[in-house]
């Protein structure tokens, strides 16, 4: 297994598309960081609060949020490349059974998984001292800031894993980009607006986009408002909690382990999808 391993990251550092989609996810965690401590100097500006308003926390969300998308891209292309380069048959030749493919390819694009999470929030850790001038209010405490943190790191591996086994399942280069972006931008966004305010609400934290970005809002979120509002958070109004998920991502009321374990499932379906379908696909 180790030999595959050291396989599977020579293909990866073979190529450009490792750092291609890096660039994004470190350009998207600095625009993030610094907006959003730009934003907390502007507010303190026209009025001062007794206390220091975190929104880097926000920042990190909404930076994974957008960011997670070129993981799994990453992740489903390392499959489906395969296919569309025509190496696959040689891969599976050499490496069998064909599960043991799968497995290295999981190790490895995991790793690559974790430095996009850790540059996602190293980039927004230096926007946001860019944008604040080196003022470490925004960041919230050091429990909440590295709390958020690692939400992040983990949900953009978890990301990645996914990818992973769709493009298993597609074994298509076209399908692995196309799907993933059209689903997560477009048939998703539609379909929790028209899931607002109707009987069936209640399934939208469960959809695989709002339960990934859960991971990480459903966590920042929270740790926000009890920072601003103090003693008095109890008593924020729901509507608060609703806008800020509104922009954020996650949904109100539902814990981020509950986000994370809803999308630990949708990660294991499509990595067993991509077992089952792989192991009986043709390759000639």
């Amino acid at each position: 297994m180790g030999g595959l391993v050291k396989a599977e990251f020579r293909k990866i550092f073979s190529t450009s598309l490792w750092w291609a989609l890096l660039i994004p996810v470190a350009l998207l965690g600095f625009g993030a960081g610094w907006l959003g401590s730009s934003i907390v100097a502007l507010i303190d500006a026209v009025e001062q609060f007794d206390r220091a308003v975190p929104l880097g926390l926000l920042s990190v969300s909404m930076s994974t949020n957008f960011s997670t998308i070129f993981a799994a891209l990453f992740g489903a292309m390392t499959f489906a490349g395969e296919f569309r380069n025509k190496t696959i048959t040689t891969t599976y030749l050499t490496s069998n059974p064909r599960s043991a493919v799968l497995v290295a390819k999981l190790i490895a694009c995991s790793g690559v998984g974790l430095s996009y999470g850790l540059a996602n929030v190293l980039f927004a850790s230096v926007g946001g001292l860019v944008g604040a001038g080196r003022d470490f209010g925004g960041f919230g405490s050091l429990g909440d800031w590295l709390s958020v943190g690692a939400a992040a790191v983990l949900a953009m591996v978890l990301w990645t894993l996914l990818g992973v086994g769709f493009g298993a399942l597609v074994a298509n280069a076209v399908l692995a980009i196309i799907v993933p972006l059209v689903y997560k931008f477009m048939v998703e966004f539609i379909l929790s607006l028209s899931l607002i305010e109707s009987p069936a609400a209640g399934i939208s934290p469960y959809l695989p986009g709002t339960a990934g970005n859960g991971i990480v809002a459903n966590l920042a979120v929270p740790l926000f408002v009890t920072a601003v509002a103090g003693p008095d958070e109890p008593n924020t109004p729901r509507a608060a909690f609703e806008f800020l998920h509104l922009f954020f991502g996650g949904s109100y009321g539902h814990p981020w382990w509950a986000s994370l374990f809803t999308f630990l499932g949708y990660v294991a379906v499509f990595i067993a999808g991509g077992w089952l379908v792989s192991g009986r696909r043709d390759i000639t």
